[in-house]
């Protein structure tokens, strides 16, 4: 049973390790406020899970150290796991965070099953049940290490076991210190680790070539370079006030992206027929930001698959998001097709 079990064990292992290291290299993550943050996460769990009000009271206040200490659990949680180290609270503790995750990230998915939180609660109830059965453990090479040395969890010098109480704060204090080092590493190598590790708050590839300005932008077609851009739309007319793209200098399914005022990323699209529309890319389900794909003429998430019609009031077409995306008001100027923002 315990050998079954093993691919099970290591897969979580690695994947909560990897989800703890994720959201401290983030750059984006540990802050209160702002576009992938945490804070910015936690104020859209208040509003939408069933457990908002504890969320509201013991997380909103303390967003940032709420954060980390969701990361440092997931690290802890992942070595215990792969080392065997406090192997049983490792799995409840993982069982209790994916149950966390489920009650506030996945509760919106739509169908059940598309969210991920809920089987990971299951399986580490399951691995936390089982035990691990003595296998592929550290525990004995552990404690044989330190036999004789004057610590608490220790055997005693005659060769007498340590008591269980004792050789559990020896393992939680090599799980916690093991813990807190990997994520002290992970802050300090952050930009060097961040290019390896794939996380929500990055966009999709922008469709088109990303300019000093949205205007000049729109005039390069899609997926070109900006050295490619023709040397007029360079010396195009300056755009007028608070003008964030131009009706006139975009193609058919093309997009302009610039970022709202609250901080929020947002993409300017002119539709197949020619109409123009802007939208929010925050993607309703876990606030992951969405690209404009100009052959489909639709919006992806590129965390979990969400698109919209942008030519249907960004209405969903494929889950596992269950809300459109939220529209942006604009004003086009008939005679200069400048567009900007209403209000």
């Amino acid at each position: 049973m315990y050998r079954a079990l093993l691919p099970l064990r290591f897969f979580f292992g690695a994947m909560f390790l990897y989800a703890g290291i994720d959201k401290l290299v983030d750059p984006a993550f540990l802050h209160a406020t702002g576009f992938g943050s945490v804070g910015a996460q936690l104020d859209k769990f208040a509003a939408a899970s069933p457990i908002g009000p504890l969320v509201s009271i013991f997380a909103q206040p303390f967003p940032v150290e709420i954060g980390f200490l969701i990361a440092l659990a997931e690290i802890a949680v992942g070595l215990g796991a792969l080392t065997g180290i406090l192997y049983r609270w490792s799995a409840w503790l993982g069982a209790a965070l994916a149950a966390m995750f489920f009650l506030t990230a996945s509760w919106d998915t739509r169908p059940i099953y598309y969210g991920a939180d809920l089987p990971y609660m299951v399986g580490w109830a399951t691995l936390a049940l089982a035990g691990s059965g003595g296998l592929l453990v550290l525990e004995g090479r552990l404690f044989s290490g330190v036999r004789g040395m004057p610590i608490p969890g220790a055997p005693a010098a005659d060769g007498t076991p340590a008591s269980p109480g004792r050789r559990a704060v020896l393992e939680v204090g090599v799980l916690g210190i093991s813990a807190i080092a990997v994520a002290v590493v992970a802050r300090a190598f952050g930009s060097v680790l961040s290019p390896i590790f794939s996380n929500g708050t990055v966009a999709a590839a922008p469709t088109h070539a990303p300019t000093a300005s949205p205007a000049a932008a729109a005039s390069a077609a899609p997926g070109a370079s900006a050295a490619a851009a023709p040397a007029s739309a360079a010396s195009a007319a300056t755009p007028a006030a608070n003008e964030i793209a131009n009706a006139k200098q975009l193609t058919a399914r093309s997009s302009v992206p610039f970022q709202l005022p609250n901080g929020d990323p947002a993409a300017v699209i002119k539709l197949a027929d020619g109409k123009v529309v802007c939208y929010d890319t925050v993607c309703t389900h876990q606030g992951c930001e969405v690209g404009y794909d100009p052959q489909s003429g639709l919006l992806f998430c590129p965390c979990h698959g969400a698109a919209f019609d942008p030519a249907q009031n960004a209405a969903v077409v494929n889950g596992p998001a269950r809300y459109p995306l939220t529209p942006v008001p604009i004003k086009v100027d008939a005679s200069t097709g400048a567009i900007t923002l209403v209000g």
